[in-house]
């Protein structure tokens, strides 16, 4: 379906991508040598933050509208209905959030790792490289269900094998981060932002016209009982997923990855203003809005398409996280290109989430566990080298882990299931410290403790059981059948969307034998552990006081939300001549004497 000059427009993507990267690698070392100020690390990681706000836009929406987003969306939408929607619908709220709530915190803060917040609201410097594992951990098994999901999905129809897709990916966008930095992540991405909105476009126009119009489109979504899945309110996080779960659950999961995320701050703390930092959020809410409506749109185009013919039945292929590639290599076929400038867009969002990844996992790699001791001993050009070592061997392992993914069930059951077990938590900390002024870290600490690894057992029991792995709404297959071809096709085939009549349970509510723990929806995975953190956090903050010098109690009230004018006043009155950020150093000497103590 993929000829010779589709994967040669892919390898020229793959190639123009690295070479942004050359092209800032290159012009960042003549501007470091022009200026007397060497500030090396902070370039790398943060390009100077000095970062125009268009660039900075387009390279927001390419890192959180991923392969997951492209093929995952679509391909929910096409199995079990229109449930999936509201969670891109929620997008525009939750960076309202983001604008109102969270980022007059973190851009004043100033920090090239947002898990400084932990140390300086919660007094604990342990309590930060906690919160700064689980990102790492998190972030690492999503770039490769990232990295994994588009080459699974282009290997099944296709006669490319997987891993040479997996290690093409792995090494442009390791390449291009790792030499270029923050500066070759911000305009690589605005370059595949533009790919990924015309392969869109073209999909969904030329897909439309062949599925039979727009009318035809949302009589088949009528039918099909796509549009009745909405109606599910049903409130047990003992099913697959219901509207509540979707729309509180999405708004938690972008308020999260938008606001309290360190691929979204440390784009913040890059750009010159907090007033220029809001005009981006406020452009990336209209735009994120119809980027993700439009992912959820092609779904709906597809069931039109192969309602009368499912490709999962015929056994045309094996896996739902492969129906966009199949789509669009049948719909675009025939114009010579256009399947290679779909497979550009699709890699866009890839690359530009893995870059992203990597170089985010470099400064909090840095600043959360290495920067205090080896900071002076190696200098600025030394650890602006060893970032770029990181960035190497970060890309590398996610790039190995990708291998892993074929076990763990659908991409979108893998994303939501890994991150919703690490990140939910995380974000239930800042939330606790920024809305809750009598929280401290004994409450953090135990809240954490308790909520982690009880998710992470939830995660893995459904990876392993996998109590919603046959659920599918059924289509109208009509399909001529060539008897040749299905007497020997494997049974389990077929029953990828059985009537739900004939089942001897809801399956949207899971095998019966499976442990209720293991049955939570992997939707609600973030908002049940962040609600469980703020509970356990605050009424253990409450049952267990904590001593702190009138300073530390200062500093953390000004990094909740009702003191964060405090917080502004305070940054004001240790302002240096040159603007830079200074602490004082009594009250600095007098916490570090405490802590050894």
């Amino acid at each position: 379906m993929f000829t010779t000059i589709d994967f040669c427009i892919f390898a020229a993507f793959l190639a123009l991508s690295m070479l942004v990267g050359v092209y800032y690698a290159l012009k960042s070392k003549r501007e470091q040598a022009k200026s007397l100020k060497s500030e090396k690390t902070a370039e790398f990681l943060l390009g100077g933050r000095k970062l125009p706000i268009i660039p900075v836009c387009l390279s927001l929406l390419a890192t959180f509208v991923s392969s997951i987003s492209l093929l995952g969306a679509p391909a929910e939408i096409y199995q079990r209905g229109f449930l999936y929607w509201p969670k891109y619908l929620m997008s525009s709220v939750a960076f309202l959030i983001t604008g109102v709530f969270f980022m007059p915190i973190f851009y004043k803060l100033q920090a090239t790792s947002i898990y400084e917040y932990f140390e300086k609201r919660y007094d604990s410097k342990l309590l930060r490289q906690i919160g700064a594992a689980l990102f790492l951990i998190s972030t690492w098994f999503y770039l490769a269900v990232v990295m994994y999901a588009p080459a699974i999905a282009l290997a099944g129809v296709t006669q490319v094998s997987l891993w040479p897709l997996i290690l093409a990916v792995g090494i442009s966008s390791t390449f291009y981060t790792g030499i270029g930095g923050m500066k070759a992540v911000i305009w690589t991405d605005t370059f595949q932002a533009f790919f990924m909105y015309l392969g869109l476009v073209i999909l969904l126009v030329k897909g439309t016209s062949d599925a039979g119009g727009l009318q035809e489109i949302f009589r088949i979504s009528m039918v099909s009982g796509r549009f009745d899945a909405l109606k599910r309110i049903d409130p047990s996080p003992l099913q697959h997923n219901n509207l509540w779960i979707m729309t509180f659950g999405g708004l938690l999961l972008w308020s999260t990855t938008s606001g309290l995320n360190q691929m979204s701050v440390q784009r913040y703390c890059s750009m010159s203003s907090l007033r220029n930092a809001r005009i981006m959020v406020a452009m990336a809410v209209p735009a994120f809005l119809v980027l993700g409506s439009m992912c959820c749109f092609i779904g709906v185009v597809m069931l039109a398409y192969f309602y009368h013919c499912n490709p999962l039945e015929s056994g045309e292929i094996k896996s739902q996280d492969q129906l966009v590639i199949l789509f669009a290599a049948k719909v675009l076929g025939y114009i010579p290109g256009f399947p290679g400038l779909f497979l550009a867009c699709l890699f866009s969002g890839t690359l530009s989430t893995i870059s992203s990844g990597i170089n985010s996992m470099t400064a909090v790699l840095w600043e959360d566990f290495l920067k205090d001791s080896q900071a002076v001993r190696l200098g600025d050009t030394g650890s602006a080298n060893l970032n770029k070592m990181f960035a190497f061997i970060f890309g590398i392992g996610a790039t190995l882990m990708a291998f892993l993914c074929q076990y763990m069930g659908g991409i979108v059951n893998a994303a939501t299931s890994v991150t919703g077990a690490t990140a939910g938590p995380l974000a239930g900390l800042f939330l606790l410290g920024i809305f809750c002024p009598r929280a401290n870290k004994h409450g953090a600490f135990m809240a954490v403790i308790i909520t982690v690894p009880f998710f992470v057992c939830c995660a893995v029991g459904h990876n392993l059981y996998r109590p919603y792995g046959n659920y599918a709404l059924p289509t109208n297959f009509t399909c001529a059948k060539n008897e040749n071809f299905f007497g020997s096709l494997n049974t389990s085939l077929t029953a990828t969307s059985p009537p739900l009549a004939q089942a001897s349970f809801d399956p949207h509510y899971g095998k019966p034998d499976v442990f209720f723990a293991y049955k939570l929806s992997t939707f609600s995975y973030a908002p049940l552990s962040a609600a469980m953190v703020l509970v356990i956090g605050y009424v253990a903050s409450i049952l267990i006081p904590q001593k702190m010098t009138p300073y530390q109690r200062k500093l953390a009230y000004s990094l909740t939300y009702v003191g964060r004018n405090i917080f502004m006043n305070v940054q004001q009155t240790v302002m240096s001549k040159d603007g830079e950020s200074l602490i004082h150093k009594s009250e600095e000497m007098k916490i570090m004497a405490s802590r050894m103590k």
